[in-house]
């Protein structure tokens, strides 16, 4: 179990670490884009698509980790927070299963997006590069996201068997962080 924690939290802490990088790269483009667009009248052809781009890929992969974080998605955390016994662990699973669901539609679909001959051929107009790579941050955020999804299912029930369900969960601090 050790193992599998270790690289899920290496695949979410990567995950960060991407939307930390694209995070930058939005706002260095878009400062540099404020100024040449009012001091100097001009601007890239490019730097707006880049910016989208990087958008997609910090909502996939953003969500990706807090899905992962304890915390991090407040509505579920809010409900569980406040439960425990038999509800608590139904909940979990119920909602640890539609997350899953949700997520092989995503990879299955968006596997299938990127693989068609129209997108793979289709050129953007101001990067110049393949529409496959503004949609790839999607497949990347939705294969991490069945990964942690399956590893949530080890952690329920692991919980189980050490009888975590039958008291109430501690109150997360604000932060995430447990109390």
């Amino acid at each position: 179990m050790r193992i599998i924690s270790k690289f899920t939290n290496a695949l979410c802490n990567l995950a960060k670490t991407l939307c930390a990088l694209l995070l930058a790269v939005m706002l260095v483009v878009s400062l540099i884009e404020i100024i040449r667009r009012y001091a100097l009248g001009h601007s890239f052809p490019w730097a707006d698509e880049l910016i989208r781009y990087c958008i997609v890929g910090v909502a996939s992969l953003g969500g990706t980790a807090a899905y992962h974080e304890k915390g991090g998605l407040v509505s579920f955390d809010l409900v569980e927070t406040h439960s425990y016994g038999t509800f608590r662990l139904v909940l979990e699973l119920v909602i640890n299963t539609i997350v899953l669901g949700l997520a092989l539609f995503m990879v299955k679909n968006s596997v299938a997006t990127i693989q068609t001959p129209s997108i793979q051929r289709q050129i953007s107009i101001g990067l110049g590069v393949s529409m496959m790579w503004a949609y790839l941050p999607i497949v990347i955020g939705m294969v991490i996201l069945v990964i942690l999804v399956l590893e949530k299912y080890l952690v329920i029930f692991r919980e189980y068997k050490e009888g975590a369900y039958k008291k109430p969960v501690k109150e997360i601090e604000e932060g995430g962080e447990q109390g």
